[in-house]
């Protein structure tokens, strides 16, 4: 059996140290992910800071560390690349890694800073034949799988509307040039994805923003409406000022509903109503379960292997996260518009 050489560069909350919180499922962090499969071999990480790399290198037992990611690239021979760093500089790593002879790169989302950072990393990649998967890690998520299989097999008809939300707390005040967005850039790309999983290529968007630091600085709140090419609409809302976390997508189909988020699964399906002649109403029925469930880091591991393996391009890839990147910049651009539809190529 090969064994794929995997070095990660950023040690930080998602490449390790979330794997300390003990309310988490585990494996929950693309070392632990990465380190589950005997067909990866964990080799070297690297990262600016000496203490969170010392402990990276102590919890996962690798003996090559580095600062500098380019010597990392330099001296290793990798396989596969893991970037697990600020959004700002996956492009250059991304390219650096092509440059030297990477077989497969798994970036964490959003794919790039912008639009142009990322379609250089997604033309680097395509030219060179090497995957580049992005961790929108629900698409790995076996309960996100089989929500898709169910609409997938009319269970709940034909998909008439998408709600989705990501709600969470004031961000910070920061600028668009260090961040690229707010949280509709950094936790909304797994909504905006999950919308194009579910319901297909978008076709315009209209959004409207609250942004009291002004253009420069990112937004507090980001909301949409959008246009699927099949004809369906979308509703989606990224932040929102609350003293909670929340993610959730309420799918609605012309004979049923069906509901999936962090708080689990609902389904519903249509039924003769028992109080009012002549109508249809929804009855919730068992969520069916998929027959085994692992760790979406798990399953993401399992899909770039899968990759290099066939050849053959899998799910999420860097195309998936530049055309999610679209959506979300096409969000601020209609924004600034005063909510006038922008059409997505």
């Amino acid at each position: 059996m090969k064994i794929f050489k995997t070095g990660i560069v950023g040690c930080g909350r998602i490449g390790s140290i979330l794997e300390e919180d003990p309310l988490r499922g585990k494996p929950c962090t693309h070392a632990g992910g990465f380190s589950a499969l005997p067909a990866i071999r964990l080799a070297t990480g690297c990262d600016i800071d000496p203490e969170r790399l010392h402990k990276f290198g102590k919890r996962w037992n690798v003996t090559n560390l580095y600062s500098d990611y380019r010597e990392m690239l330099e001296q290793e021979n990798l396989d596969i690349l893991c970037i697990a760093t600020w959004t700002s500089l996956h492009a250059n790593m991304t390219l650096e890694a092509v440059k030297a002879g990477v077989k497969g790169i798994f970036c964490e989302k959003p794919i790039a800073i912008n639009l142009l950072q990322a379609r250089k990393m997604v033309r680097a990649c395509n030219k060179n034949n090497i995957p580049l998967l992005i961790n929108h890690e629900r698409r790995w998520d076996a309960n996100y799988q089989q929500a898709r299989k169910l609409i997938l097999s009319g269970k709940i008809g034909e998909i008439k509307t998408i709600v989705g939300n990501t709600l969470s707390w004031k961000p910070a005040r920061a600028q668009v040039s260090d961040q690229g967005g707010g949280p509709l850039f950094h936790d909304g790309t797994h909504l905006v994805d999950l919308l194009l999983f579910f319901g297909g290529p978008v076709s315009w968007v209209s959004g409207h923003e609250t942004r009291p630091g002004g253009k420069k600085f990112i937004e507090e709140t980001a909301s949409a409406m959008l246009g699927f090419k099949n004809g369906a609409i979308g509703f989606i809302e990224g932040g929102g000022a609350r003293n909670y976390f929340n993610f959730e997508l309420d799918i609605q189909g012309s004979e049923g509903r069906l509901l999936i988020g962090n708080s689990g699964q609902e389904l519903y399906v249509t039924k003769k109503s028992p109080r009012f002649t002549g109508f249809q109403e929804l009855e919730k029925i068992p969520f069916p379960k998929p027959k085994k469930y692992e760790s979406p880091f798990i399953g993401g591991a399992r899909e770039i292997l899968k990759t290099l393996r066939t050849g053959k391009a899998g799910t999420s890839t860097g195309v998936d996260g530049l055309h999610a990147l679209e959506i979300i910049t096409a969000v601020y651009e209609s924004a600034q518009q005063s909510g006038q539809r922008v059409k997505i190529r």
